[in-house]
């Protein structure tokens, strides 16, 4: 009876003292402490980005933006440059909070997202291309377990690269602490987040570049050199601008409009017509001229002219391929 006692009164106490801590674990970590403890942080990050003289400050601190939730700025915090494209906070940052949620289980949040700020496209290359690039860093990160472990954690939207769940200290100022050391971690990175916008902005600069070179059928007959508009020829399954050419050329206008006619081509087809294969290809010099355009094209990936020489007719451009 005696022992049973004991250990119902060594139960009780163990309880009581685990409901004085978890009381105690709410009288300071209070939403409100941690509010003004953000507050505080934005005014650090602040005026450190317009001073880069101090040794703890990250690479170009100079350019960070800092921006809080408004009317009501609380613990919600967001990192970011100019060309991040954060300024409706939908953009590519750095991100630290401590909410009601993570009050609760006694963690903080700090990440880097890349938000719909961006076009999905974009995400879709930036997100694998940033987190392949930073991996080894995070790993030597997580080394310090009282700051967290820090994952990758790629959502469905492609809309997060990483975070780190950073444990509760014993007070809000230990805790911000551990915030604020993982947040200027990420600030480090900063110099890699810039050149994977850049590689990512440059392919889609490429992609579109490549597919305005492709041109349809359609696009070709509204070109018809009638009312003003430019002639477009198809030769050799590239586009050209005839529209000078048409003026000089001894068939005049509707000669170069029957080249994409069916009997005209050597392919007895529609757009079939060719300076280098069947019976317009009598023209040995114009046919080599034209073949070298095309190769130069090919090459560049841009507009190319060809110029036949006066006596030939002139110039004509090539705008792009004909999508089959």
């Amino acid at each position: 009876m005696c022992i049973l006692t004991t250990k119902s009164a060594a139960a009780a106490s163990a309880a009581t003292a685990a409901e004085i801590k978890t009381q105690q674990h709410q009288q300071q970590h209070q939403q409100a402490h941690y509010d003004d403890l953000f507050h505080l942080l934005a005014v650090r990050l602040r005026s450190s980005s317009s001073s880069s003289s101090s040794p703890s400050s990250p690479p170009d601190a100079g350019i960070w933006e800092v921006r809080q939730e408004k009317p009501h700025p609380g613990a919600y915090l967001h990192v970011s440059r100019f060309n991040w494209r954060d300024y409706n906070m939908n953009g590519i940052h750095l991100e630290a909070y401590v909410l009601n949620k993570q009050i609760q289980a006694k963690e903080a949040v700090v990440a880097l997202h890349c938000e719909s700020g961006w076009p999905l496209e974009f995400r879709q290359k930036f997100v694998p291309q940033i987190s392949e690039r930073i991996h080894g860093r995070l790993e030597g990160w997580s080394c310090y377990r009282e700051y967290g472990t820090w994952k990758f954690h790629v959502s469905k939207g492609m809309m997060s690269v990483c975070e780190v769940r950073v444990p509760f200290g014993a007070s809000p100022d230990e805790t911000m602490e551990r915030i604020e050391r993982q947040l200027r971690r990420l600030m480090t990175l900063s110099a890699d987040i810039d050149d994977v916008i850049a590689n990512c902005l440059h392919d889609e600069a490429e992609q579109e570049n490549t597919s305005s070179l492709i041109l349809t059928k359609e696009q070709v007959r509204k070109n018809d050199g009638l009312e003003d508009r430019p002639l477009w020829a198809v030769i050799d399954g590239y586009v050209t601008d005839c529209t000078e050419f048409a003026k000089f050329h001894p068939g005049g206008l509707g000669k170069i409009l029957a080249t994409d006619e069916k009997q005209t081509g050597w392919t007895g087809e529609e757009f079939g017509f060719s300076l280098t294969r069947g019976s317009n290809a009598h023209f040995p010099k114009t046919g080599r001229v034209f073949q070298e355009g095309m190769r130069k094209f090919d090459k560049l990936q841009s507009q190319v002219e060809v110029n036949f020489g006066k006596d030939d007719g002139g110039a004509i451009t090539i705008l792009g391929k004909l999508l089959l």
